[in-house]
């Protein structure tokens, strides 16, 4: 089969790849493909500007290029992708991998994803929309508390804030910045989880991947650079409830904090593949290769989930050790470079181009001062 990835970034590596070694040919369309067009696993790169398209010129691209199924990679890509949805399946051979545009809207906007987390009784963390009333607000939610950006990626806008005072001080900046924005508890502690699942059409569940997070960038809370995938059933089952109460179909990649032990909280869904699926992979679970089989004929693959492996995304790590007090004392050492179980998410040897490329840009945005700015918040 013909697979067409819609966006960039790190996810395309580990999807790619997958999808390459399960058979299938694999393009790639998006604004930003200066990782993708040297991947091993790439054929073609389409450039688009998701700003500007229009479903037919899209429409074109997908008939053109005899695609079976059009997988996202990014938020806007995504959100894009899930709007348009029924008239791309009507007008070409193509399926979405990607929500009906209802259910999206909710589990990507991440302060409607709390509300319904709320009212179906799913732990989650207090959150409320930041209006006017900021005391009444700050009286619900508590401090230290985060203010969050409804709708963005990467951690980008989220700001950390001690006192009323402060809360004031940022929020309107902060919301002129990145549109409507929520006041969310702050739960500390020094990792946070990756709970990632497939819900099929009739509510059964492809295999599932977990993963403990334990050094991230920002180092407040952001980006895993170094994760290890885990099984824990207590996460796994909430997570599903929650897709059960959605009625979601696809797949999902859940955030969720530790508030103390196994007194778990969802933040947030990305319903689209992350970069951390190259944790799935190298855990033994293609959820490529599940997406499109579940898509084209309506069954999924089982694996074995040969879970403790470690992941390391080596240019978010060398952030983390830039900001990270903890630079000489992390476990496992932040200088082991090579294991048994370790492998790294921009591709590896086997993907070296692609690798070191990934590496080189990841770099040149810490450098970025706008970069920097955006995460500042949370470091």
């Amino acid at each position: 089969m013909t697979i067409l990835l819609f966006g960039g970034g790190l996810q395309v590596l580990a999807i790619a790849r997958g999808l390459k070694e399960s058979g299938h040919v694999v393009d790639v369309a998006g604004m930003h493909n200066e990782i993708s067009k040297r991947s091993r696993y790439v054929r073609v790169c389409i450039s688009i500007d998701i700003d500007k398209i229009c479903a037919n010129e899209f429409i074109a691209i997908v008939n053109n290029g005899n695609y079976n199924v059009v997988i996202p990679t990014e938020d806007e890509y995504a959100s894009w992708l899930s709007h348009n949805k029924k008239e791309i399946e009507l007008q070409t051979k193509a399926k979405c991998a990607i929500a009906d545009f209802d259910t999206y809207s909710i589990a990507s906007d991440k302060s409607l994803l709390l509300q319904f987390c709320k009212k179906c009784n799913i732990p989650h963390p207090k959150t409320a929309l930041i209006e006017e009333d900021y005391e009444a607000i700050a009286a619900y939610v508590g401090f230290p508390a985060l203010i969050k950006p409804s709708h963005s990626a990467g951690s980008r806008g989220i700001k950390l804030v001690n006192n009323i005072d402060e809360l004031m001080a940022v929020a309107n900046s902060t919301i002129k910045e990145y549109g409507e924005c929520s006041l969310q508890e702050y739960i500390e502690n020094d990792h946070y989880y990756n709970v990632m699942l497939y819900r099929t059409a009739n509510g059964s569940y492809a295999n599932h991947v977990v993963t403990r997070i334990t050094r991230f960038y920002p180092i407040k809370g952001g980006s895993s650079s170094f994760c290890t995938t885990i099984e824990d059933d207590k996460l796994v089952n909430m997570c599903k409830s929650l897709l059960d109460k959605l009625n979601w179909v696809g797949f999902a990649d859940f955030d969720v904090l530790e508030k103390s032990e196994r007194d778990y909280r969802i933040i947030e869904i990305n319903p689209r593949v992350p970069a951390s699926v190259r944790a799935a992979a190298i855990s033994g679970v293609n959820f490529g290769e599940i997406i499109v089989s579940d898509l084209l004929y309506g069954t999924v693959p089982s694996y074995h989930y040969d879970y403790g492996k470690q992941l390391r995304c080596l240019g978010l790590d060398i952030a983390w050790f830039v900001s990270s007090p903890m630079r000489f004392r992390a476990t496992p050492s932040w200088f082991k470079f090579l294991g048994e179980n370790l492998f790294y998410q921009e591709g590896g040897y086997k993907d070296a181009l692609a690798m070191c490329a990934s590496i080189f840009m990841g770099v040149r945005k810490m450098l970025s001062p706008a970069f920097r700015k955006q995460k500042s918040g949370m470091n």
